[in-house]
């Protein structure tokens, strides 16, 4: 595009102000001109206004498939919790009757609660002759407790 120059009139002291702070101050004006002629004519100096609702869209799906990511995820956490409490109940509630913890839901919690037989059993006793009150329904709970009352941050 070619450009022609234009002889406009301003007063002095706002010429030389606008000079200081706009260093290019005829490309300042074309862009202004630029924008009010687009409002003007109905389009938007920002862009395509279809290219911008596009991509709007378009993060609203990333923005809710983010969403059920968190929620699977949350879900998933909420699954592995649940199968820990109940295989710790099972045990527990065969051990504080026998205090000698049956073989199959031994195996079955270490590697349900992955720990180990041993750290399993320490639990057990623990859990049994402490005078703390223990939620034993809960396994986190429960390994909560005990870390905090043994000194044990492996968990």
């Amino acid at each position: 595009m070619t450009k022609k120059s234009l002889k406009v009139s301003i007063e002095e002291e706002i010429l030389e102000k606008a000079k200081n702070h706009i260093p290019n101050l005829s490309g300042f004006v074309e862009e202004c001109l630029k924008h009010y002629l687009g409002y003007v004519n109905g389009t938007y100096p920002i862009g395509n206004i279809n290219e911008i609702t596009d991509n709007i869209g378009k993060l609203q799906v990333e923005l809710f498939l983010i969403n059920q990511n968190f929620d699977a995820e949350e879900s998933r956490l909420e699954v592995e919790n649940f199968e820990k409490d109940k295989v710790w109940r099972f045990l527990w509630n065969d051990y504080r009757v026998r205090l000698i913890p049956d073989d199959a839901l031994m195996k079955k919690a270490i590697e349900v609660l992955r720990i180990d037989e041993e750290e399993l059993e320490d639990i057990l006793d623990w859990v049994y002759e402490t005078d703390i009150d223990v939620d034993t329904n809960s396994w986190q709970e429960v390994l909560k407790l005990y870390c905090e009352n043994n000194e044990l941050v492996n968990y």
